[in-house]
């Protein structure tokens, strides 16, 4: 299978979408205007996650119709963030269940993902920060 940059993207966060729904935390996507573009006005958790493309190259040499595969590489980042001074726990829960999410999985268009870490930011304002990272790869046809 293959996907478009488009098709890419949707799919990675429908991915972090389908896991991070059943934690009820509010989640900022870049690309959509919500109430949560902002941190919440009470200390509950919540997450910011995007998308970068990183790096494309050519994969394989043209076949007898001229079509040519393209492979592409990302980065997903979801950065959550719980209230400062309450610990980690709660960081580290909401870290596993988005590395969960994403780790030895791949989706129907085989977005594959690899490399799934989770790293401790630190604070920011009255917040504590930690990132989940995770590289992705798909090839795209044309």
């Amino acid at each position: 299978m293959t996907a478009t940059f488009a098709e890419a993207n949707n799919e990675i966060l429908a991915t972090f979408k389908a896991a991070w729904d059943a934690t009820g935390y509010p989640v900022a996507y870049e690309n959509v205007k919500s109430a949560a573009d902002v941190p919440p006005a009470t200390a509950t958790p919540w997450a910011r996650v995007n998308v970068r493309h990183t790096f494309g190259t050519q994969a394989t040499l043209a076949n007898v119709s001229g079509v040519r595969r393209w492979r592409r590489d990302g980065l997903v980042n979801v950065q959550i963030f719980i209230p400062l001074g309450e610990g980690l726990s709660e960081g580290y829960s909401l870290a596993k269940i988005v590395v969960d999410a994403f780790e030895g999985v791949a989706t129907t268009s085989a977005v594959w993902f690899r490399n799934v870490r989770v790293n401790e930011i630190g604070s920011d304002g009255e917040w504590y920060q930690v990132s989940v990272l995770v590289d992705f790869t798909y090839d795209e046809l044309k």
